[in-house]
């Protein structure tokens, strides 16, 4: 069988309920800008449902990457904690504190 593959470019949402994990995953609408230096708007496109110990799992094994990342030079890490939280209207409107560098604008 082959594998199926989809790009997502975040988490919109994690929460627990009724015993399970849910993941909200979302892609940005192409074309959605409300003007320049906004970013695009998100859109739920999957929801992935883990029992608490598959959850586990792959937290671990995403920690287990991100200290790759970090060894090989691909991130840094301050990088981990500066992201723009989705809810942001634009890079204004997140905190200095967790810009990302990818859309900082006040540079």
């Amino acid at each position: 069988m082959a594998k199926k593959r989809r790009f997502v470019d975040g988490i919109e949402s994690i929460s627990f309920m009724e015993g399970m994990v849910h993941i909200e995953l979302f892609n940005y609408i192409d074309g959605s800008q409300k003007g320049k230096g906004r970013r695009p708007e998100p859109e739920v496109a999957e929801e992935l449902i883990f029992n608490p110990q598959g959850f586990l799992q792959a937290f671990t094994a995403m920690q287990n990457l991100v200290g790759q990342l970090e060894d090989a030079g691909v991130i840094k890490k301050s990088d981990v904690k500066r992201t723009i939280p989705v809810n942001a209207e634009s890079v204004d409107d997140a905190p200095d504190s967790i810009i990302s560098p990818n859309w900082d604008s006040k540079k």
